[in-house]
C-alpha cells in the first residue's frame, strides 16, 4: 500500500484516501505528505464498492477533503485536480502495487481531455485499473448493487478505455505465490 501511495503521489493528483481497516492503519507504510487521508472500513464483509463509498464519502465529506490530518485518515479513491476540488474520482485497488506512474499519469490526461468520461485503462484488451470518473456520478456510485464494474455498464457511451503498455493495469497480488512472484529476482 505504501508503494502505491508513493507512485500515485509521484502524479499530479490533489489528495489519496486510503481505505483500510483501524487495525492495519499503523502498517501500511503511508507517506508522511498532506495529501494523504485514510477511512476506515472494518466491516470484513464488506464489498470493494462499500470501501469505494467509504472513501468517496471522505473526500466529498469535509470542507477541505484533500488536507491531510493528524490521525492520518484516507482511501484509494483519488482526485486528480491540482486546485483542491475534484472533478474526477480515480479508484485504484490497494493490491494493484505494480501500476506506474506513466500509467496513473496517462489516465489524468485522458480524464483531463474530456473529464464527463469514465476512463478505464487497460492491458491486452483487458479491463482493469484505474477508473478514473467524474465526481459528478457520486450518487450513482452510491447506487450501485453490482460494484463498480456497473458503471460502465450504465454509462457505455461514457466510457473511453486507454490502452497502456503497463501489465500492473491488469495484475493483482492477492495470495503470498502472487507476492512471491512479485518479489522473485
Amino acid at each position: 500500500v505504501g508503494a502505491l501511495a508513493r507512485t500515485l503521489l509521484d502524479t499530479p493528483i490533489a489528495g489519496l484516501v486510503v481505505v483500510t481497516r483501524s487495525t492495519l492503519i499503523a502498517a501500511l507504510d503511508l507517506p508522511d505528505d498532506r495529501r494523504v487521508m485514510t477511512a476506515v472500513n472494518d466491516d470484513a464483509e464488506a464489498e470493494m464498492i462499500d470501501s469505494i463509498r467509504i472513501g468517496l464519502a471522505r473526500v466529498v465529506g469535509g470542507d477541505r477533503p484533500y488536507v491531510g490530518d493528524e490521525s492520518k485518515t484516507g482511501s484509494s479513491v483519488v482526485g486528480p485536480d491540482g486546485a483542491g476540488a475534484a472533478d474526477g474520482v480515480m479508484v485504484v485497488p490497494a493490491d494493484m502495487p505494480t501500476i506506474s506512474v506513466a500509467t496513473i499519469r496517462a489516465t489524468i490526461e485522458a480524464f483531463a481531455a474530456d473529464p464527463e468520461r469514465i476512463v478505464i485503462a487497460t492491458y491486452g484488451g483487458r479491463r482493469g485499473h484505474p477508473i478514473l470518473f467524474p465526481l459528478s456520478l457520486r450518487e450513482v456510485v452510491d447506487d450501485l448493487s453490482g460494484g463498480l464494474r456497473e458503471l460502465p455498464r450504465r454509462y457505455p457511451r461514457r466510457v473511453r478505455l486507454i490502452a497502456l503498455a503497463d501489465s500492473g493495469v491488469t495484475r493483482d497480488v492477492d495470495t503470498p505465490a502472487d507476492y512471491d512472484d512479485l518479489t522473485a529476482p
